[in-house]
């Protein structure tokens, strides 16, 4: 699924990443459609996945127009149902777009314990996963009691393992002294 802004409001779209290279990820789409308007007015796009065993991958960025057939030529090469769909010059309404720069996460829900890893490409930085404990921390343990996922551990400041935390935000609302901090994004 992607999104896109649209006259101010978010628009869901379901299209595939059709091609990862090293200098970026690609699709196509046709002119005459509202997605390829949007992103020719907005060219900001975020795109999420999940495949069956509940790994999950969500990732956004600035999308660019690719000029020319090469880009949409090797798209198709590369994903053959579009060569059905789009047999000899009816290709031609068809135009590349690539994001070279973005930032994402991939979301693990079928590993024990789970994992969240943040990744960034073409420049873009990310901000580490989970909540953090702050020096703030009396070492109460409320925290710990809180966590569903048991990613907490104790000290005289506890800590929380952020590449497995939820980001659900039990805990912070458990601290009786507001001592933890809430997950940024990404």
């Amino acid at each position: 699924h992607c999104a896109t802004v649209e006259e101010g409001q978010p628009t869901v779209r379901v299209i595939n990443l059709m091609l990862v290279e090293d200098d970026g990820l690609y699709f196509i789409t046709g002119r005459g459609k509202p997605f390829y308007l949007g992103l020719k007015e907005n060219p900001r796009l975020a795109l999420s996945g999940m495949n069956q065993q509940f790994v999950a991958v969500r990732v956004i960025g600035d999308v660019e127009f690719c000029p020319g057939r090469e880009v949409p030529d090797k798209i198709i090469e590369k994903n053959p149902g579009l060569g059905k769909l789009y047999k000899g010059e009816t290709r031609s309404i068809l135009d590349a777009f690539a994001m070279r720069r973005g930032k994402g996460e991939i979301f693990d829900l079928s590993a024990d314990p789970l994992l969240r890893e943040r990744f960034a490409f073409g420049g873009e930085s990310v901000n580490p996963p989970g909540y953090f404990i702050t020096e703030e921390c009396t070492a109460c343990g409320e925290c710990l009691e809180a966590c569903p996922v048991e990613v907490i551990s104790e000290g005289e400041i506890y800590t929380i393992e952020g590449r497995a935390c939820l980001e659900c935000g039990n805990c912070a609302e458990a601290c009786p002294v507001d001592a933890i901090e809430g997950a940024k994004g990404f």
